[in-house]
């Protein structure tokens, strides 16, 4: 037998020792019984190594290619070691309506080590806790959500059976990757107006724990924590209206996602209305210690919050926070930050944002951006807005800052010769999409942000994920644009002269 039969042989060996991957057909979409989800959960085998997947074929209406299983009772928690739970056999889209039950479970005393959902479409679940729609309580078991729709998905706060709510849509405690889905419409709520529990975050999301969180290329609109109470004074929300995030020692990283229209919001019973911006972080509050958050490439539009309009961080002591080529866009906060909020945070290095027309409601403080008792680098950054407050504080224990512009007042220290205050920056157009993932806030040619940034300190590329620098003054020169992105790359396109 020559040596390469011998390898052959030893590999077909070696397959044929690895166990084989089940799969679990749902041709149903009843609720329980033969060929249902229900049935197919209970058919997981909890001790097998192997892949199992659960996979669908359900008849359809002609003229009508959603499958849609409506939920009578709550389904089983998952079971088995690693799981896939696959829509994309199915021509049209499967809806899994939770009816207002919880849908997805993965609990403590599981041997689930990997949970895949891809192709599907989460609907209106609902739990007094956390997770309307998927709750992972397992530490160990990391999840993969793909091409994942969570919509009108709840959890309730109950003063009597639970007063705290953790993620209206997902919580999990384990290892989660976030690609090419969407979180609309999800929201934690009081089960009564009379409610006195202030307790909750994350109205689409919240994840705890040691382990790594990653979301790319995903929309979270129009999430909500709504709260009936009359805390601290007359009403108080939770915090992060679509994200919360209390992680210890662990890398998170957001890029190329969009929030738009989320917010923290309040209804004291003794009056006729909401009362929105209550609760911090109106898109993302962050919490936990050490570890290393990293905001890359992301836009943040119409979120409103008490501290933090889109992103407060609150308390997330020791932690290495970036914040590079993010977008925000007419954020309002109720206190300070209309952008960004800061409070008792970590080191951050913020590098090539555009704040623009954030607003802080309470007089006297920051539209676009304010910390305190943070460690700052902040470069190449855009700060424009009309408001009479300032676009701009920092009260910190040290900042490093260069090469920013600010409309109508700046943050940083005397050795900052370099950064101005430009008043209003009408060159900066309306946000648009105009490569990449996200919306963007481009600029005309000769702007003051082209070719103006400092080389030093220049993100690698841009929010579109185009290289910088590059040429944008025709000078023969590269140097870093300002803000999230870098429009010599337009300029490169239209020199032949044939730009209309």
């Amino acid at each position: 037998m020559t040596v390469l039969s011998q390898r052959l042989l030893f590999v077909l060996a070696a397959l044929l020792a690895l166990p084989a991957q089940a799969q679990i057909w749902v041709t149903s979409a009843a609720s329980s019984g033969s060929g249902s989800l229900r049935a197919a959960i209970q058919g997981l085998n909890p001790s097998t190594s192997a892949l199992q997947e659960i996979r669908f074929a359900i008849p359809t209406v002609p003229g009508n290619p959603v499958a849609e299983i409506v939920l009578d009772e709550p389904l089983p928690p998952i079971s088995g070691v690693s799981v896939l739970i696959n829509g994309n056999d199915q021509t049209g889209r499967i809806v899994v309506n939770g009816n207002g039950r919880q849908i997805f479970t993965v609990e403590e005393t599981a041997t689930t080590t990997a949970l895949e959902l891809r192709d599907l479409t989460l609907r209106g679940g609902a739990v007094v806790d956390s997770g309307g729609c998927l709750r992972i309580r397992r530490a160990a078991a990391a999840a993969t959500l793909r091409d994942v729709v969570f919509d009108q998905c709840k959890a309730y706060v109950s003063v009597t059976t639970n007063p705290a709510a953790r993620g209206g849509a997902v919580y999990t405690k384990g290892a989660l990757t976030i690609e090419d889905s969407a979180f609309t419409g999800n929201r934690i709520v009081s089960i009564s107006a009379n409610e006195a529990s202030s307790d909750a975050a994350g109205g689409a999301l919240f994840v705890e724990g040691d382990r790594p969180l990653t979301i790319a290329r995903s929309l979270f609109s129009g999430n909500l924590i709504y709260l009936g109470n009359q805390l601290p004074s007359f009403c108080r929300s939770g915090n992060g209206g679509a994200v919360a995030l209390a992680l210890t020692n662990a890398l998170a990283v957001i890029s190329d996602t969009s929030f738009v229209d989320n917010k923290t919001s309040c209804r004291n019973p003794t009056v006729t209305y909401d009362i929105d911006g209550t609760g911090d972080g109106g898109a993302i509050a962050i919490y936990g210690q050490g570890g290393e958050t990293r905001l890359l490439a992301n836009y943040f539009h119409g979120n409103i919050g008490n501290r933090g309009g889109a992103v407060g961080f609150l308390q997330p002591l020791g932690m290495l926070a970036t914040l590079t080529n993010n977008t925000f866009h007419a954020n309002t906060s109720n206190q300070a930050g209309g952008g960004v909020a800061l409070v008792n945070c970590c080191a951050l290095a913020m590098v090539n944002n555009t704040f623009s027309d954030n607003v802080a409601r309470s007089p006297g403080l920051a539209n676009q951006f304010q910390a305190w008792s943070t460690v700052l680098a902040l470069y190449n950054n855009l700060f424009n807005g009309a408001n009479t407050n300032p676009d701009c504080i920092v009260s910190s224990a040290m900042t490093n800052s260069g090469y920013n512009l600010y409309a109508n007042n700046a943050c940083w220290t005397t050795s900052d010769g370099t950064s101005q205050v430009i008043g209003a920056m009408t060159w900066l157009q309306a946000p648009r999409v105009t490569g990449g993932y996200v919306p963007t806030m481009p600029f005309a040619n000769g702007s003051p942000p082209v070719d103006r940034g400092d080389d030093a300190h220049c993100a690698a590329y841009d929010a579109r994920g185009l290289p910088r620098p590059l040429d944008g003054d025709l000078d023969g020169a590269s140097h870093c644009d300002i803000g999230a992105l870098e429009h010599s790359y337009i300029n490169l396109i239209f020199r032949s002269g044939f730009d209309t």
